[in-house]
């Protein structure tokens, strides 16, 4: 049992937060939260955190789990070539991120250890996974990031021409226990610009988006512009992942796509902080990261549901800080710190379908808990500063 007093606590649910409060947390759940809760005796810990705010432990809904920020291996690689996961597990629960969606990675290994956590054999993060991602032969990421790599295809791919049996390849991986079904339209090679890829046509993506929803499963679409995010949102897609990529030019969201993404209320996942990081004026791309903030200003205005994800681990993209770095941007974006954490708790629970047992300080739920140094909600760079962490119900 462990034993949190003279708590700050923002529950993450849209309460307003609780001062002087005492959390309880009884093995994996949270068992009483409130300002009269009475510590009772006997705890194993018992930690002081006048001070501090306790938040919901925070969810990346955009991980590549098996990647690297840097160079040092391959860009997801197989559970040998990645240290077992370990490394980026360790890393997320550093800065509080005690959930992650791997938004493709390699196959069958993260399904594998996702289940190993689930178990209690590895201290890490809890992960929903999409497994292998679609895309088209030829196309990107295989042929433009990951530069045609076999090792890479074998375990992270599935590859779509006209002669691919898309029925036999989603049911493989939603019988391999893929949480998501991962797919992509994209055409330019940004590593060689602005050269064009093959992409997934508009029939055959359509096909991807129903086929995953008649297995039960939600379907995530990787865009890089406005028009691919209306052909996303036309086909159905439950998440779009990253709305205007690094060099876009079609970037200008109209009242029409809003109200799509409203009727069908899909989930926008926008990845500011990775358009600003890899952005660079050298490339001889068009900028678009001050863009990008008026486009996802655009959306939260009109209620738009935006979901938090980071594209970590890819270069320059570190698991776990990097979403802390995301609060900063989407405030700058128009949303209150408040907002931003709220996203990355509860509204990132419930895009991952788990909001009635995780994101949020409530009895009942798993004890995913951040406690941060100061006050994040009138300064979101508070988040980073972080003093104690508790994942599925221990002191990390």
């Amino acid at each position: 049992m462990i034993v949190l007093k003279n708590a700050t606590v923002f529950n993450g649910a849209g309460a307003q937060p609780l001062s002087n409060a005492t959390v309880v947390i009884s093995g994996e759940r949270i068992e009483a939260v409130g300002e009269g809760v009475m510590a009772p005796d006997g705890a194993d810990i018992v930690i002081d955190v006048k001070g501090k705010t306790v938040l919901p432990g925070l969810i990346d809904a955009h991980v590549h789990f098996g990647g690297t920020e840097g160079f040092d291996y391959p860009g997801i690689g197989s559970r040998l070539e990645t240290y077992n996961y370990l490394k980026s597990a360790a890393q997320a629960l550093k800065w509080g991120v005690t959930t992650i969606r791997s938004a493709g990675d390699y196959t069958p290994d993260i399904l594998r250890f996702r289940d190993e956590v689930k178990s209690g054999l590895h201290i890490s993060p809890r992960i929903v996974a999409a497994g292998k991602m679609i895309q088209a032969r030829g196309g990107h990421p295989l042929n433009t990031v990951f530069g045609g790599s076999e090792a890479i295809a074998g375990g992270v791919c599935v590859l779509v021409d006209e002669s691919t049996d898309l029925e036999k390849e989603v049911r493989l991986l939603c019988d391999a226990g893929a949480d998501w079904i991962k797919t992509f339209i994209s055409e330019v090679n940004k590593l060689d610009y602005p050269t064009r890829v093959p992409r997934i046509p508009p029939e055959k993506l359509k096909q991807i988006v129903d086929l995953a929803h008649r297995f039960g499963k939600p379907c995530m679409i990787h865009v890089d512009n406005v028009s691919q995010m209306r052909e996303a949102a036309q086909a159905g897609a439950d998440s779009i992942e990253h709305t205007l990529s690094v060099g876009a030019t079609d970037t200008e969201i109209d009242d029409g796509l809003i109200e799509m993404l409203l009727k069908k209320d899909i989930c926008v996942v926008p990845t500011v902080f990775s358009v600003k990081r890899h952005e660079n004026p050298d490339a001889g791309l068009p900028m678009v990261y001050e863009t990008l903030l008026g486009q996802i200003n655009k959306l939260i205005r009109a209620g738009v549901r935006i979901g938090v994800g980071t594209d970590s681990a890819i270069p320059f993209l570190p698991i776990g800080e990097s979403l802390h770095d995301e609060f900063s941007e989407l405030v700058l974006c128009g949303m209150t710190p408040a907002e931003a954490i709220s996203n990355a708790t509860r509204g990132n629970a419930k895009l991952l379908r788990k909001d009635n047992e995780i994101g949020a300080v409530l009895p009942g739920y798993y004890a995913d808990i951040l406690i941060v140094d100061g006050d994040p909600l009138s300064d979101v760079k508070h988040t980073k500063r972080v003093k104690y962490v508790i994942a599925n119900g221990r002191l990390i």
